[in-house]
């Protein structure tokens, strides 16, 4: 089988974003199973070196938008629209792609990310059913504009929610997180096709953290995730000044590592000698080691929390909002589920308590 594997960002295997990790886990499996070629539509320059996959696919395209691209398609249909679907599609790329399939006889066109899957429509106007297309989705955007606080969420949310649908009726098959998107989307979006859910791959540095009485650090919390997603930032502001800057002025000898990439000069500013911030880290093993708690303080977003399974799999205690624990199966042994409203309360009983933190001195579950 021949398929193209078209994705908005570049899969890598460390990568600092959760999602991009997945899609290159992704990417080598479907190589093991057949041959694979590869189109990158990107908005920030691809060098050659870190396409850490290369040896292993076809061919890689890589095809290039900006943040104007966008304007062509809302000012030929302003009503049917939507910024969060429209990011990564130019007229141009659609036509590239259909090419690409004409020329090299794909059995089968992979959309990974929902910002590839508005090229569906040129796709099955110009090969029908002869083509097979399967559609990853991450997040459903619909939900995601409906938690932003922003322009987009009063603007675009009913043409998100039209244009979303309309795209996933039409792939062959759907592929979520969780269990709980497949229900959504199919609560939602009654008449999409095939929807399977796949299994998430924990990153390798997971499996290598030791945790034992000796590694773990009383009062250590960590805040783990990419710091350009601005749902994490917000969380991240919002869990200081409700939560975490109380508990000290009432003498919780707490300290907050916030552990991701890309934090902006508003979350740097925190440095402190209470909170660390320490930007992208090759290996967080060692800050999942010392925690003595996680802490996800999500207000926004949506899809399964990779950030929340990765420390729950590293037998991290963790507290959470239900938002930050969606699509999480858990016991409730470790994982604490409650509004950010009782955060405070909830992490001072467990520093006062003799809440157990370390599960045993031994490797995490896979």
């Amino acid at each position: 089988m021949k398929q193209l594997f078209v994705t908005p960002f570049l899969p890598q295997k460390n990568a600092p974003q959760a999602g991009h990790r997945l899609a290159f886990d992704y990417l080598a499996k479907l190589c093991a199973e057949s041959e694979v070629d590869v189109l990158i539509i990107s908005r920030v320059p691809v060098d050659e070196k870190d396409i850490e996959f290369r040896a292993n696919v076809g061919r890689v395209y890589i095809k290039y938008v900006s943040r104007f691209d966008m304007l062509a398609s809302f000012i030929a249909n302003p009503l049917k629209f939507s910024p969060r679907l429209f990011t990564r599609y130019k007229k141009s790329i659609g036509e590239f792609i259909g090419e690409l399939v004409e020329r090299n006889r794909y059995d089968e066109v992979r959309l990974e990310f929902s910002q590839c899957f508005v090229y569906a429509r040129a796709l099955r106007r110009r090969f029908g059913n002869a083509i097979k297309l399967v559609m990853s989705v991450h997040d459903v955007q619909i939900q995601v504009v409906l938690r932003i606080r922003s322009v987009e969420g009063r603007l675009f949310a009913r043409q998100t929610f039209e244009i979303e649908q309309q795209l996933l009726k039409l792939a062959d098959k759907v592929l979520v997180l969780s269990n709980k998107d497949a229900q959504l989307i199919q609560g939602l979006y009654p008449g999409v096709g095939e929807l399977q859910v796949v299994p998430i791959v924990l990153p390798a540095f997971v499996k290598e953290v030791r945790r034992s009485k000796d590694t773990v650090k009383k009062g250590n919390l960590l805040f783990w995730g990419a710091m350009q997603r601005r749902e994490n930032e917000e969380a991240l502001i919002n869990f200081v000044q409700s939560t975490f800057l109380p508990l000290r002025r009432r003498g919780l000898a707490l300290k907050l590592f916030v552990v991701g990439s890309d934090p902006s000069d508003r979350v740097k500013r925190l440095n402190s000698d209470d909170i660390c911030v320490t930007g992208f880290v090759d290996n967080p093993s060692k800050y999942f080691e010392a925690a003595d708690l996680g802490v996800v303080p999500l207000l926004s977003g949506a899809g399964v929390k990779l950030k929340t399974l990765e420390m729950l799999a590293a037998q991290v205690p963790v507290v959470s909002t239900p938002l930050g624990a969606e699509g999480v199966d858990h016991d409730g042994t470790l994982l604490k589920i409650c509004e950010i409203e009782e955060f405070a309360g909830v992490i001072e009983r467990i520093y006062l308590g003799d809440a157990p933190n370390v599960a045993a001195s031994v490797a995490c579950p896979a």
